[in-house]
């Protein structure tokens, strides 16, 4: 206001010595001549100030804050003061989202705001990763066109000012195992819905695993433990059993102990699989042509020399993985075939490499089989644990019913994958599919054993 005042006075002052000096030389003519030409000039002046406000209005760059004179240089310092504040809490703003954003991406739980349409309006790299979703390509997408979950689309479309949530399951983009989700829906505000995705896969396997395994190893433990206490029975109430009946009891009893030991084995190792969770620091470079070559010479022992070989392995293939996990998956398939081909019959060991996508190879090691082959029906559940197909035949053959989930999980560990073929009555075929470390295409023949 004081600069008003004073701006305010110093045309008054400016008009009333122009009007005085023009009365007294001139008349009143002159005074009106020359007040009419004081008002031209000062109009000239505000339309000049006034664009240079406008232009700079278009484009307010702090940096071409104009100047003026009189009144206007106050206009224009008080606009570059005003620009200057502005672009402090701009930055303050700026380093506040940034911090914001920063702290979204680290909690462990996924966050999404959707708009009254369904669209997502934002979302960290949690919830992108839990719903299989890309961040960028589907920003701004209608969620529930983006998971396809009949009942998942009911969940977003529920009315209700309260919380809600559901459990959702979904496979993993990278592995193709399930995740199982829990996801709470609630207000955000009158324009948006907040989205919470948790994952509590572990939580589900768990319980899942503590009800599955009281279940499944009780029926699986009852029948070998109940041969062995009938065989004590009966060595206990009949002392004078001959020496021959009683080295068959004897006999009978190990083969059951054998096969609960080999059972708890595979537990323990499903286990540890399904379990672990970081294991990229426990990665090096797995060589397959040569863990492939352990596997062949361990299933010709169990063979017998009851099976024809025919073994093709390309050379020097190589894996980033976990040598053990690895033998145990590729033992699992073949010592399968071995269990399940009858005697004079074919097994054929691949191990390749392949290229599927532009500078970038996968190892293929296959087992194939001229064993009774599988019905179509039964292939999907078969790395599902303690599923037979024929329970009586998987048992006499020394099987524990956990040896392709063991596969499925090691495979997955790694980033792979299992694809199983078959066909009732002329064989099976199982590939284990692994991103390779590099490509070589030699090819090593370890030989046929009739």
């Amino acid at each position: 206001m004081t600069e008003l005042r004073r701006h305010l006075y110093l045309i008054l002052s400016t008009l009333i010595v122009v009007a005085l000096l023009s009365l007294l030389i001139g008349g009143v003519q002159l005074m009106l001549l020359g007040l009419c030409c004081l008002s031209f000039l000062w109009l000239i002046g505000y339309w000049y100030h006034l664009i240079k406000l406008v232009r700079w209005l278009e484009r307010p760059k702090l940096r071409n804050v104009p100047h003026g004179i009189g009144i206007w240089n106050n206009i224009f310092n008080t606009l570059m003061l005003q620009a200057k504040s502005r672009k402090k809490r701009k930055q303050k703003l700026g380093v506040a989202l940034l911090r914001f954003n920063r702290i979204a991406e680290t909690i462990p739980e996924g966050v999404l705001i959707l708009g009254l349409d369904g669209r997502i309006q934002w979302l960290n790299h949690v919830a992108a990763i839990h719903l299989n979703l890309n961040a960028e390509r589907d920003s701004n997408g209608i969620l529930a066109e983006l998971i396809k979950s009949t009942d998942f689309k009911k969940f977003l479309n529920k009315r209700t000012p309260a919380s809600v949530d559901m459990k959702l399951t979904l496979d993993k983009s990278d592995s193709g195992l399930p995740r199982i989700l829990n996801i709470i829906r609630t207000p955000f505000d009158e324009q948006a819905t907040l989205i919470i995705t948790q994952d509590i896969t572990a939580a589900e396997q768990l319980n899942a695993t503590r009800t599955a395994f009281v279940a499944n190893v009780s029926h699986e433990l009852r029948t070998p433990l109940t041969v062995i206490n009938g065989f004590l029975e009966t060595l206990t109430d009949m002392p004078e059993l001959p020496q021959e009946q009683r080295q068959s009891f004897i006999a009978l009893m190990s083969k059951e102990g054998a096969r609960m030991r080999n059972l708890l084995a595979d537990l323990l190792t499903l286990s540890r699989l399904e379990s672990q969770t970081d294991i990229s620091m426990r990665k090096q470079p797995v060589n397959l042509t040569a863990l492939a070559e352990q596997v062949v010479h361990a299933a010709r022992i169990l063979s017998a020399d009851k099976h024809t070989f025919v073994c093709e392995l390309a050379t020097d293939i190589w894996v980033n993985g976990i040598q053990q996990d690895l033998y145990n998956a590729f033992s699992n398939l073949l010592f399968n075939a071995v269990r399940y081909t009858p005697p004079q019959g074919t097994i054929a060991v691949r191990l390749r490499s392949e290229q599927y996508q532009h500078d970038f190879w996968r190892a293929i090691f296959q087992v194939s089989d001229t064993g009774a082959g599988i019905a179509a029906e039964h292939i999907p559940h078969l790395t599902e644990r303690f599923y037979r197909v024929d329970s009586g035949r998987s048992r006499q053959s020394g099987g524990t019913g956990l040896g392709l989930a063991i596969v499925k999980h090691a495979l997955a560990e790694h980033n792979g994958k299992l694809q199983i073929e078959s066909v009732v009555g002329s064989g099976s075929t199982f590939c284990a599919i692994l991103p390779q470390m590099k490509s070589d295409k030699g090819l090593d023949s370890c030989g046929t054993l009739a």
